[in-house]
């Protein structure tokens, strides 16, 4: 049972996470803007992300990268999964449909998170999970539709990849869990990265050829890419399971939505809405009222006050 300085730490990583993720939305803009292929910057991403992280572990803590060979399966697994399904089936979401509709149900995966890690880790399905769960998803519905038109039922196949991303996801999360019972952060970030990073290598590969079109200035929105939001904010959101349950933590950092909002309102100039407004304010309630009442209900009161002075 994780102490409440430990379960403070564990969502304020999941909340971290968010943060470096929602920055992909405005280097992804930008990108696009020089001329990228969205295929080449997810591949390369993953791609440069995973050699950052693999030879800064050669340099510094080569030990780390020792696994046993009777995981290497479930790594393999953990990476197509949780990073090339995910990577891909957003950007074939993207195309086929609205990104509104893609953010939509991309974040259904906390419920997925919820349910398998019960059946997997016997992880409780408690009040407060499904209250937050619903928050969550209510506000996130408030953010798409205060952008545009969600059109549910706008294209099949579209619909279709935004859930296999959100299944990536949830793999990610419950993968995660698993591979942090045996191995460090860093060790379960670099084998999915690999992994998923060769995955869509061969894809963009495949599809596009083997020279697809790249110069300096997609090079640097691209590698920042790589740092940001994939080795430091998977990083963090993987450290996170160390403290708090997969469930808890695939909900606190559904934030993401609603802090992209505020990153394009500040970066892209996109402006917010009431509905949006709204949105956000529900998917931070949440997060707040999951802390809250995942703390013992014997002298709350007093435990909220050591859980605030203990975050600072």
């Amino acid at each position: 049972m994780p102490s409440n300085r430990d379960q403070a730490l564990g969502y304020a990583l999941a909340v971290l996470a968010a943060c470096l993720w929602s920055t992909l939305g405005v280097l992804g803009k930008i990108a696009y803007s020089l001329g990228a292929e969205p295929l080449v910057v997810v591949s390369l991403r993953a791609s440069i992300a995973a050699t950052i992280l693999g030879v800064g572990l050669v340099l510094m803590r080569r030990n780390l990268l020792r696994v046993r060979r009777r995981d290497l399966p479930f790594f393999a697994v953990y990476g197509v999964l949780g990073i090339g399904l995910n990577y891909l089936g957003y950007f074939f979401a993207i195309k086929f449909t609205s990104v509104s509709t893609a953010i939509v149900l991309l974040y259904t995966y906390p419920a997925v998170v919820v349910v398998f890690a019960f059946v997997l880790y016997r992880e409780r399905i408690t009040a407060a999970k499904l209250c937050g769960l619903l928050l969550t998803f209510v506000g996130i519905l408030f953010v798409a539709w205060g952008t545009a038109h969600v059109g549910l039922g706008s294209n099949p196949i579209g619909l279709g990849f935004a859930l296999l991303a959100g299944l990536g996801n949830a793999s990610y999360a419950l993968g995660g869990k698993r591979a942090l019972a045996t191995y460090n952060t860093e060790t379960a970030l670099f084998y999915s990265l690999l992994f998923g990073s060769l995955m869509l290598d061969a894809f963009a590969y495949f599809a596009l050829g083997p020279s697809p079109a790249m110069n300096a200035g997609i090079f640097a929105i691209v590698l920042t890419m790589a740092i940001v939001p994939t080795v430091l904010g998977y990083g963090a959101f993987t450290y996170s399971l160390r403290f708090v349950e997969a469930g808890e933590a695939s909900i606190v950092s559904s934030v993401e939505p609603a802090i992209s909002m505020y990153m394009a309102y500040l970066f892209l100039g996109e402006t917010l809405n009431l509905v949006q407004l709204i949105g956000s304010a529900l998917i931070l309630f949440a997060v707040v009222m999951l802390q809250l009442l995942s703390l013992p209900t014997r002298k709350r009161q007093y435990r909220v006050a050591e859980w605030i002075e203990s975050s600072f």
